[in-house]
């Protein structure tokens, strides 16, 4: 199974894709509108060897009865409109737009976490991970603290695969909150770090 490339989460220059690779016939590849177009569409497709596909159909047919007709029809209109050209001059705009956000998030931890907490420049996706340097419990702090200062991160232990475990680690998006909201959340966060260390 090839994941979900979404073309705009690439915000570098992808890897080659296992489908384009596959020589054997047995690689599915599963894409996705949702994040190029519109999220409410939740629209996707799937490529490979046609039996593969037969059965995904087959099972389509029988677990999510249809996608939504309009979202296909509104997804079909606008491509077609557009054309091969002009998906591509879209999707470079979006990759455009999140890495100019991703790049603004980046600087934001740079002023304000700095010696706080530990993170990595995202290549795909709209998420950066932090880690938060003296915090064990990373879900006491966001569920408490953080969320009455008005930070809304997500903590890692929902994303493992031990979630009874505390974890140090929050998942932050910069896709959606505006450039002042990011620098301003970041700042707040910097300061709770600060203050929980002086405890």
């Amino acid at each position: 199974l090839d994941g979900d490339r979404d073309p705009a989460s690439g915000l570098c220059r992808p890897p080659p894709s296992f489908l384009s690779l596959d020589t054997e016939g047995r690689v599915l590849r599963f894409d996705s509108l949702s994040k190029v177009l519109s999220s409410g569409l939740r629209i996707g497709f799937a490529t490979g060897p046609s039996p593969l596909i037969q059965r995904l159909v087959l099972h389509m047919q029988t677990s999510a009865l249809c996608t939504s007709g309009l979202s296909q029809a509104c997804a079909y209109s606008l491509l077609r409109s557009w054309g091969k050209g002009g998906w591509e001059k879209h999707v470079a705009e979006v990759q455009s737009l999140y890495r100019h956000r991703r790049d603004h998030f980046i600087a934001c931890a740079e002023r304000h976490l700095k010696g706080l907490a530990e993170w990595t420049t995202p290549e795909a996706g709209m998420f950066v991970w932090i880690k938060l340097l003296g915090i064990e419990d990373s879900k006491a702090l966001i569920e408490g603290p953080a969320r009455e200062e008005k930070v809304l991160l997500v903590p890692g232990q929902y994303f493992s695969t031990t979630p009874d475990r505390p974890s140090a680690y929050v998942r932050a998006s910069f896709s959606t909150a505006s450039l002042d909201d990011i620098d301003e959340a970041l700042r707040r966060l910097g300061a709770l770090l600060t203050k929980c260390r002086a405890h």
